[in-house]
């Protein structure tokens, strides 16, 4: 990189930068299939686009404020982006394979890679002569020093056994180092000079002497976010809002810069070109995303807002930094590309192509996106504004581009004419009506494919207060959830009074109240309390928890209306208004969206699947079981289970949301001898309460069988004092469900003096209850006993699709386990005989025995297992089945193929 031209250099920064916006866009394309889409649709925009781009425009900005001596090498420049690109890949590669060294590594090279770029910025200001604007520069040094414990707490999350509070506490300070420190500051600091430059004209001197005054509280407001977001744990338990001084903290920061940005705007003006529209726009966006978080947090509770942040993420990304970075390059390229004046305008002509269409139909996407809760709307707006925002890196890719000697000949002349006058800017009002018209056929047809949801049922249901019914009064009362009921279960409340509800959460799980109005309260923790208005009362209303399977268990709420026509709420409208109608206003804070109530009301009764198609590969699950290695005693096995809740294939065909450990339905078999222990971390990834109960250990299930919530951990240690095959499960109410959706596998503790086989399998039968497509299982099917199918290591058929194989003569034992929820079975082969039966902790059956029997099955109720062994006499292909036929037909079946 030695004495690289300007041009070529920026050339290459920028197709960087250019590169990572493609990767950002490809991520929002393609979230539902890849691995920690959320983080990488966030990072390859706030780490990829945006460090990139401020690490190359600060150096050059800072060179061109201290008017230091021209680089005349990129060697050091170039070795700091390289650093930085590798820790950004290498990172991601980290958090897509959760390995946490890898991401350790790739958050310490970014760490490493900004320590070097504030060293050099650092160094230029020590050699400079005093200049006008050095505080900027030290606006960029700062912001850097903020960036470094920003990737620190960004790591940290990235670790497992936090507990909720430090969580939310480590995210705050994440977002306030890195949005508010890292990014903001240096925004805010480069408008002062890059804002003026863009209209050609000079900067005000109100907006100089703002910069002066507010740009040391600029920083001093990011930092004091970003600590106030530590003392969050503090704050948790007393009467203060436990987010309040992050929530300060993020007012101050937007009021200091509106103190900046206001004058700079104010005195300079603003033109119709696409840099200028663009940097504007987004600064806007920018803004009013930090306010509105900030005052959320200062109003709201600081750990639920935190973790559902999504309302505030994407208006700050795609509306405000994205178009701020798209408009400061489409300035910027141009002109460091060189070429000489001509060529300039050249590039200008391309940047600015179709720009203010480009901007009012980003923005007017997104706007719209922000309000709506309709889906079709949803997805429709978010294409615009990616197309919009592709469309624009598309024009900076051609601003980059060659000028040929035919396009300088026919390059118009400068906007500043000899006589003083500016030429013509682009028109503001035709292309934001052909945004607008466009944005109106997308609405139109959103509303005749879906004409429900976009007259309202995706909305919260109105309040039944009209100026007829309403008494003025206001009844207000207090409801506890304790061991799965509200208490009280029936309320009264004279016709035409508002509601307010006090509710408690008694118990040890995670609750919500959801009301079939539409009206519900976030998802609450153990001992957490909100206050839920419930609107004027005119009918009676059912309310229920929305958590998977509790509304089953009994938690139903009933307001009874007094002195009134009591038809239910839902009378008029149908469930299906009741149940849609929450579907936009009531989802939890992890972004759950209800799936539970969405499954019972709003989509059909049956899944789709075909057991006769295709597996997809990936859920295959060897059921091989390796023997054990040699000990003189007693061994020590330490595990971490991961709790996830994921969508998978379960049938051909068919997805469902399914319950985790370890990513595995069914779970780990863990495999081990009579007295040896197993210590277990079980870590809670999820959107709910789980919990593990393992039968292969006796102890009091008090504390390490108890319900943990999302982020919260535990360890569970026993020793396997007695032989057989286990089961573990999740016990958190209803268990019922939480087994059938995925939470079950197996432990092996081999009997004594255990004689070696040729080849040993581990089968666990597990029957399944699907709901729709995407859903969770139908918790209705599970108390009714209906189940879809039947299988064997949790996929229908998948021995059938990918056969057992041994050799004819050699000695295979089967391990079993009915994991229920309540299937029977019958182990049986076809054609097979087995010598060697043992069954819940004892032999029923030797080879040796003396009268010579043989068994053809073994019997298992659910939570029983054992093991059979046999050897098969010739070659050719044999049927292992739940000899209960329906459920082989259902899928409890496989095939062994026995070779020579």
């Amino acid at each position: 990189m030695n004495h690289m031209t300007r041009a070529s250099w920026h050339r290459i920064t920028g197709t960087t930068t250019i590169l990572w916006m493609l990767a950002a866009a490809a991520a929002i394309t393609a979230h539902r299939f890849i691995p920690e889409a959320k983080w990488l649709m966030i990072h390859t925009a706030t780490l990829g686009i945006i460090t990139n781009a401020l690490l190359t425009w600060t150096n050059h900005f800072t060179t061109s404020i201290l008017r230091s001596r021209p680089q005349t090498s990129r060697r050091a420049e170039g070795t700091i982006l390289a650093t930085l690109n590798a820790g950004i890949l290498t990172l991601g590669t980290g958090m897509i394979l959760a390995h946490p060294w890898i991401t350790g590594v790739g958050a310490t090279l970014i760490a490493i890679a900004v320590t070097a770029h504030i060293a050099r910025l650092a160094h230029q200001m020590r050699a400079a002569l005093p200049a006008r604007f050095r505080f900027t520069v030290r606006a960029y040094i700062a912001a850097g020093i903020l960036f470094i414990p920003g990737i620190l707490a960004g790591y940290l999350l990235t670790l497992p056994s936090i507990p909720a509070n430090y969580s939310a506490a480590l995210r705050g300070s994440h977002i306030a180092f890195n949005v508010l420190g890292w990014v903001g500051l240096p925004i805010i600091g480069t408008l002062l000079t890059l804002w003026p430059t863009i209209l050609r004209t000079r900067m005000p001197e109100t907006a100089e002497i703002a910069a002066r005054k507010y740009l040391p509280w600029l920083t001093a407001s990011a930092a004091f976010a970003a600590l106030g977001a530590l003392a969050l744990p503090l704050l948790e338990n007393t009467a203060l809002p436990s987010a309040i001084l992050m929530g300060a903290g993020m007012i101050a920061f937007t009021t200091f810069a509106a103190l900046i940005v206001v004058p700079l705007v104010r005195d300079s003006g603003i033109d119709t070109t696409f840099p200028s529209l663009s940097v504007a726009a987004g600064t806007v966006w920018l803004l009013g995303s930090i306010t509105a978080a900030g005052i959320a947090l200062l109003l709201g509770d600081g750990i639920d807002t935190l973790n559902n942040l999504t309302p505030y993420t994407i208006p700050l990304l795609a509306g405000g930094i994205a178009q701020i970075v798209l408009g400061a390059l489409a300035y910027l390229l141009p002109v460091v590309a060189g070429g000489g004046p001509t060529a300039v305008r050249v590039r200008n002509i391309r940047a600015n192509s179709a720009g203010v269409l480009r901007i009012a139909l980003l923005n007017l996407s997104l706007a719209l996106y922000v309000v709506s809760n309709v889906s079709l709307i949803l997805v429709a707006t978010s294409l615009l504004a990616l197309l919009a925002g592709l469309a624009s890196v598309v024009a900076l890719i051609a601003s980059m581009l060659p000028v040929s000697d035919a396009q300088l000949e026919r390059a118009p002349g400068p906007d500043v004419r000899r006589d003083g006058t500016r030429a013509p800017k682009p028109d503001l009002l035709k292309p934001a009506m052909v945004a607008l018209t466009m944005l109106s056929m997308v609405v139109v047809g959103a509303t005749a494919l879906d004409p429900a949801a976009a007259a309202g049922l995706n909305a919260t249901a109105p309040s039944s207060e009209t100026s007829a019914d309403a008494t003025g009064e206001t009844t207000e009362i207090s409801v506890e959830i304790r061991n799965m009921r509200y208490i009280p279960e029936l309320v009264e409340v004279p016709a035409g009074n508002r509601l307010i509800i006090n509710l408690h959460n008694d118990d040890d799980q995670t609750h919500d109240l959801v009301l079939e109005t539409g009206v519900s309260t976030k998802r609450m923790g153990p001992d957490e309390t909100v206050t839920l208005d419930a609107g004027i009362i005119t009918t009676d209303v059912e309310g229920w928890c929305s958590i998977a399977g509790h509304r089953q268990m009994g938690m139903v709420f009933h307001i009874k209306v007094l002195g009134a026509d009591t038809a239910s709420a839902a009378g008029d409208t149908g469930d299906q208004a009741g149940s849609e109608g929450m579907e936009g206003e009531a989802s939890d804070s992890s972004g759950h969206d209800m799936h539970d109530m969405h499954a019972m009301h709003s989509m059909p009764a049956e899944a789709a699947f075909d057991l006769a198609g295709d597996m997809d590969p990936a859920r295959y699950r060897d059921p091989s079981l390796p023997p054990l290695p040699p000990a003189d005693g007693p061994v020590t096995h330490e595990l971490t289970f991961e709790v996830t809740e994921e969508v998978i294939e379960v049938a051909p065909g068919l997805t469902q949301n399914i319950w985790l450990f370890n990513g595995q339905m069914p779970g780990p078999t863990l495999h081990g001898r009579v007295g040896d222990t197993f210590i277990i971390t079980l870590i809670n990834k999820g959107t709910m309460g789980h919990s593990i109960d393992f039968h292969a250990g006796a102890l009091a299930p008090d504390e390490p069988m108890r319900t943990i919530q999302p982020g919260e951990s535990l360890e569970y240690k026993f020793t396997a004092e007695r032989s057989g095959i286990w089961m573990y499960h999740c016990s958190t109410a209803p268990m019922s469900l939480h087994i059938a959706n995925g939470m079950y596998g197996a432990v092996v503790i081999e009997p004594p003096n255990l004689e070696p086989v040729d080849h040993s399998f581990v089968l666990v039968q597990g029957e399944s209850y699907y709901g729709p497509d995407g859903e969770i299982g139908d918790m209705n099917k599970i108390a009714e006993g209906d189940h879809d199918t039947t299988h064997f290591n949790g996929y229908p058929h998948q021995y059938v699709k990918n056969p057992l194989t041994v050799a004819a003569g050699e000695r295979v034992r089967f391990w079993v386990l009915d994991a229920g929820v309540a299937v029977p079975l019958s182990f049986h082969i076809v054609g097979g005989q087995f010598d060697t039966v043992f069954k819940e902790g004892a032999y029923l059956l030797r080879p040796d025995n003396e009268l010579a029997g043989g068994s053809q099955a073994l019997g298992l109720m659910a939570a029983e297992g054992g093991f059979v062994e046999l050897v098969f006499p010739e070659p050719g292909t044999y049927t292992f089945v739940n000899h209960v036929m329906i459920e082989a037909e259902r899928g409890a079946k496989g095939h062994v193929i026995v070779t020579e």
